[in-house]
């Protein structure tokens, strides 16, 4: 590539401090493995006092968010609703303001792997942390605080797509960008979730005609997205009726585990003016071969024939749940089945590929730069190996230049950073009951029948209000 030497030497640098830092990344701490265990039986107590005690292991200094939204989520499920509220506010005030930074400083960053700053969030985090705030100043009886959570869903969900492009242009404009940046299409505009919690305020209000709005995004939402619900609307009309019997219980259920990220593995292969991508993974019946499984090309000007450089992206993998059903029973009759409101495991993903294309290309051009950088510095090593005239000069040389290849290679991990303690799926149903108090459990079911049985005690159903029940199986 056409760059000025000088210029090249000074990247080298940055390129060595960089890969000091990546090797002070941290690997998952065995901890989290009692906190994930404690968390899916229930043991939500014994789980955030792990987590907290462990914090500084746990977590770096740039993973703050993270921190506040593990915290956070767990301290929802343990029925601490006020410091969970705290916490997830924290959570999403740190996205905002590291995300506003990521864009003012975007030009001249594109050297930086993302595992060396701050970790500024999914869009989903971002977007469902107002989802469990709006739940916490239900717990805490204030409809006004949820309302205002439900509504900054909305709008993020209108922005999601603008502030990325906002992204794309800024690394655009960077030295080093021979490519144009650009951003993946969102298919989620419209939470089916977000909406019935506002149903839920408008009705206990006695607003019909706010809940009937509701209802109308609601179905839109199954509607206009139907690849993000591919599944039955689990309510009817009677959401937005009031109930025959003076009391209406709504139901809330959630389970299993939100996706992770995973490494890929591809390679840069380069041509006049164009760079091909390979990716390729290994089989159980290629015995340690890689197999190809992709292929793509295209143009990147000034780059030239006969680089091959490794580069890892990170890619979300599904967790999913091990709940298959999910039944509501009441004064020990079974009610009936609740059924899926939101596929959030799947927005998660969707969610991601707005900001795919930015990390896939931001990821190239560094791959590219850097690894120029060290062929030309290993082509130095190698030389004044051979002119020192000394066979310990050649292999000096030589283990240098292996060396390097090692550093950059540690140097352009995908970074895999995600909050744990979000589930897979919401699921919701609705009883016209009595006023009055009723014992409510919840049952999950999974292929081998029934998996545990959530005792939610004395719910008290009134004539108004938002008579709203949740339940949360972690796995």
């Amino acid at each position: 590539m056409n760059r000025n030497l000088d210029r090249l030497i000074r990247r080298a640098l940055i390129v060595l401090a960089l890969v000091v830092l990546s090797g002070c990344m941290t690997t998952r701490n065995t901890k989290f493995v009692e906190i994930d265990e404690a968390a899916q039986s229930g043991d939500y107590t014994t789980a955030i006092t792990t987590l907290e005690d462990n914090n500084e292991d746990l977590y770096r200094d740039k993973d703050s968010v993270l921190y506040y939204l593990d915290l956070g989520m767990l301290q929802h499920y343990a029925g601490e609703y006020s410091a969970s509220r705290q916490n997830l506010s924290e959570a999403e005030r740190l996205i905002e303001e590291l995300f506003t930074r990521s864009v003012s400083q975007a030009a001249g960053s594109l050297i930086l792997n993302d595992n060396v700053i701050d970790y500024a969030g999914e869009d989903f985090e971002d977007i469902y942390l107002n989802v469990f705030n709006a739940l916490n100043f239900l717990s805490m009886n204030d409809p006004e605080g949820a309302f205002v959570e439900v509504r900054r869903i909305n709008t993020k969900l209108n922005l999601l797509e603008d502030k990325y492009r906002d992204l794309a242009q800024q690394y655009s404009r960077d030295d080093d960008a021979t490519v144009q940046f650009e951003t993946g299409e969102s298919r989620f505009f419209n939470s089916a979730l977000a909406r019935y919690l506002s149903l839920l305020l408008y009705r206990s209000q006695g607003d019909y005609d706010g809940a009937r709005i509701d209802w109308q995004e609601m179905q839109e939402a199954f509607r206009e997205q139907s690849n993000l619900y591919d599944f039955a609307m689990p309510l009817d009309d009677s959401v937005i009726q009031p109930p025959e019997s003076g009391g209406r219980l709504s139901v809330l259920a959630f389970a299993g585990e939100a996706p992770i990220k995973v490494a890929e593995t591809l390679w840069i292969v380069t041509s006049p003016n164009m760079v091909s991508i390979l990716y390729a993974e290994e089989s159980e019946q290629s015995q340690g071969n890689l197999i190809p499984q992709g292929f793509a090309q295209f143009s990147y000007p000034g780059v030239d024939d006969g680089y091959r450089f490794k580069f890892q992206l990170p890619r979300m993998e599904m967790r999913g749940s091990d709940v298959q059903r999910v039944r509501v029973v009441i004064d020990g009759q079974p009610a009936g089945d609740l059924g899926m409101l939101e596929n959030m495991e799947q927005i998660a993903r969707d969610t991601f590929q707005v900001r795919y294309p930015i990390i896939f290309i931001k990821t190239v051009t560094r791959t590219i730069i850097k690894g120029i950088i060290a062929e030309e510095g290993k082509d130095r090593m190698q030389e004044a190996g051979r002119q020192s005239g000394s066979i310990a000069g050649l292999i000096g040389g030589f283990a240098a230049s292996i060396a390097t290849d090692v550093a950059v290679d540690a140097s352009e991990q995908a970074d895999l950073r995600m909050s744990r303690y979000f589930p897979a799926y919401a699921y919701v149903g609705e009883w016209d009951i009595p006023p009055g108090d009723h014992q409510v459990e919840i049952e999950y079911y999974g292929s081998g029948g029934l998996l545990r049985v959530d005792d939610l005690g004395t719910v008290t159903v009134g004539e108004d209000g938002v008579n709203l029940a949740t339940s949360y199986y972690n796995r």
